[in-house]
């Protein structure tokens, strides 16, 4: 699921290209000057349209001359004016690609067996598709195809579900004709045709009676969202594929459902974060346009209410939300910069901000340790991607210090500058605390710490299976129905997600042991292993019958942390052994349903802190022991990453406060 600037569209030497390619014919758009009844913009966009300059002025003559509307001359220019800055890719290669996927779609609805046909087709054409080639709207728009959306848009505008639009929303959100990069086509046939019917036939009312709320939970409960990660390395699929899509990344699904929305009148936006500030990737989703001016926010498969779809993610934060437009946004990054490089993952001139209508935000001024690299006047503030740190908010620096308008609350940022390619780490980490107080982070080397650590990545997705454990306990018996049971244990509090060991202080030998969840619980359990002094007991499994086969009991014993045993719908929970002979059970060692980033037995770990960049403090083994890291003589107050040498990708940053990991 990567992003809009980012990487699931094109890959970064792409970006860059075209990012390069914008910039300079902007710079060649505003050098231009024009004198004729349209507006100065419509003028430039004429001159750089070639060959093609007939096909758009026919349009400006249809609603001047031949059928003269002013509104409907005002929305085409607002298009025209705007071509420069967007495009179609066009390839042999990568036309028949979408030919025999468009095959594969229409024979395959199996998740496994698409995945599995669009490997294969990304592994034969992968070389071919870097003939792929872009081309202006400028230069390839005809004027019946202009004219005709137009007059749809216009239709749609006088609908029940878009009348609340004013002129400017109406030309944002109803009258362009293409959703993203994909090639100029039919795609109100194609989707008429291929994708409205089956909407239609989901619906549990009469289409007349359907609202556009109506519209948009049918949209995104489309029966094949299949996100798959080898569609988010492929470029904007065509308007045909989009109409029958079964597989793709984020943007294919987004792009889907705003021409569905065009074609129905319902006024649906992108928005989008470029990187998440709690985790890898940033995402796309869409969001409908409605009266009250509040986003609805809606995403392909989401089991949530429209306007949920962003704030319910539990292991998602976005640090800023921008929203695609059709026109060139005045104060975007790329319309102010000039000839100052930037980075990709802000280079759209056609990006909003809108952070401040999903968030309570804040502003923060930075003082910078440097002056900016060159004559450059932009300053950035970056989150962390798990590996680098991406900017994501940009504001002007004038004598050292920048001001930050529309950030969200509770992230840690990293301000910086961007030169040659790269961002360049320019102050303190800040971390932007509930009340939108900016609170460098800075460590100390002189007041020394011990940290004990026990997991490497944030835990927020694992938590409601930690939760799960509260209350349950750890029994003995000697009788099967365990109606004589002496607890030898109990989870008090809400349990860490990584291995736990207890010792309980127990008298006698028992032949039964078991983990029973508390009532109502679903006794998710990933691991469980039983002592009797150094020797790991074995023996029959006992406990509640699961007949799914990825959560029987079993699981909890096969030494796999990403398996777990689980049953719902039952008052009584427990799973255990029953041993050949009694047990006198010394060690308990138990892992909550978790996501296999803990500590553990055998693999080697690194803890860094931050100092301008990351400092290794040292290397260690985790062990079966303890399962935990301890680094003595650490800095206090410092941004710590953990890494895992073994294997893994998934690694965050954290401070450490009140003995324990906080996770950013």
């Amino acid at each position: 699921m990567k992003t809009l600037a980012q990487k699931h569209s094109l890959d970064s030497c792409k970006i860059s290209h075209i990012s390069r390619h914008v910039g300079m014919l902007l710079l060649f758009v505003v050098s231009l000057s024009a004198c004729s009844k349209w507006s100065d913009e419509t003028n430039r966009a004429l001159k750089l349209a070639g060959e093609n300059r007939a096909e758009l002025e026919k349009v400006l003559q249809h609603y001047s001359e031949v059928d003269p509307n002013s509104q409907k001359l005002k929305a085409a220019e607002f298009l025209i004016s705007n071509m420069d800055v967007h495009y179609g890719y066009k390839s042999a290669s990568w036309d028949q690609f979408q030919q025999e996927l468009a095959d594969l779609f229409s024979r395959e609805d199996n998740f496994e067996l698409l995945e599995e046909g669009m490997s294969r087709l990304y592994e034969k054409y992968q070389m071919l598709l870097r003939d792929i080639r872009y081309e202006s709207d400028l230069r390839t728009v005809t004027a019946d195809f202009l004219i005709y959306n137009i007059e749809k848009a216009f239709e749609s505008w006088s609908g029940p579900y878009a009348n609340h639009l004013s002129f400017d929303e109406f030309c944002e959100y109803l009258l362009p004709y293409r959703a993203a990069n994909e090639p100029i086509s039919d795609w109100r046939r194609e989707f008429e045709e291929n994708y409205i019917p089956e909407l239609y036939d989901r619906a549990a009312v009469r289409k007349d009676s359907l609202s556009a709320e109506d519209l948009c939970n049918l949209i995104k409960s489309y029966p094949y969202g299949n996100l798959s990660i080898v569609g988010g390395r492929l470029p904007d699929y065509n308007s045909y594929l989009l109409s029958i899509l079964r597989m793709g990344s984020c943007k294919h699904y987004c792009s889907q459902a705003i021409l569905a929305s065009r074609c129905l009148g319902v006024p649906v936006a992108l928005d989008y974060t470029p990187q998440w500030a709690t985790r890898s990737l940033g995402h796309e989703w869409n969001v409908l346009i409605c009266d009250s001016k509040r986003p609805l926010s809606f995403g392909i498969g989401d089991d949530c209410a429209l306007g949920e779809h962003v704030e319910r993610i539990p292991d998602r934060k976005a640090p800023k939300v921008y929203r695609q437009t059709f026109s060139k946004q005045k104060e975007s990054l790329m319309m102010l910069r000039g000839n100052e490089e930037i980075p990709g993952s802000l280079s759209s001139p056609c990006m909003k901000d809108v952070t401040d209508l999903y968030y309570d935000c804040t502003s923060i001024t930075v003082d910078f340790d440097f002056r900016p690299p060159g004559k450059n006047k932009f300053a950035y503030l970056a989150v962390f991607d798990n590996k680098e740190w991406i900017p994501v908010a940009w504001a002007r620096v004038k004598g050292g210090r920048a001001t930050f308008s529309k950030i969200n609350k509770e992230i840690m940022y990293l301000p910086g500058y961007f030169s040659e390619g790269r961002f360049i780490p320019a102050a303190d980490p800040i971390m932007v605390d509930s009340l939108g107080n900016s609170i460098p982070v800075r460590f100390d080397a002189v007041n020394k710490q011990t940290v004990v650590l026990y997991r490497k990545y944030q835990n927020a997705l694992v938590e409601g299976k930690c939760e799960d454990m509260t209350g349950g306990r750890f029994q003995v018996a000697n009788k099967p129905d365990f109606s004589d049971a002496v607890d030898i244990a109990v989870i008090d509090e809400l349990p860490e997600s990584c291995y736990h060991i207890i010792k309980p202080e127990t008298e006698g030998s028992y032949k039964y042991f078991r983990y029973l969840a508390r009532s109502g619980a679903l006794g998710t359990i990933a691991e469980l292993e039983v002592y009797e002094l150094d020797k790991k007991l074995s023996g029959k499994i006992i406990g509640t019958e699961q007949d799914i086969p990825y959560f029987t009991k079993e699981k909890a014993f096969d030494g796999d942390p990403l398996t777990s045993f689980n049953k719902w719908g039952m008052d009584e929970v427990w799973l255990g052994l029953e041993f050949d002979s009694p047990k006198k059970i010394t060690k308990l060692v138990y892992l909550p349903g978790n996501d296999d980033n803990c500590i553990r037995d055998g693999e080697l770990y690194e803890l860094f802190y931050w100092d301008k960049t990351w400092k290794s403090l040292g290397q260690q083994y985790g062990s079966a022991e303890t399962y935990r890291l301890s680094y003595e003589n650490v800095p206090s107050g410092a941004l710590f990453l953990l890494r895992n040498h073994t294997k893994g990708v998934e690694e965050r940053i954290f401070t450490y406060e009140n003995n324990k990991q906080v996770w950013w």
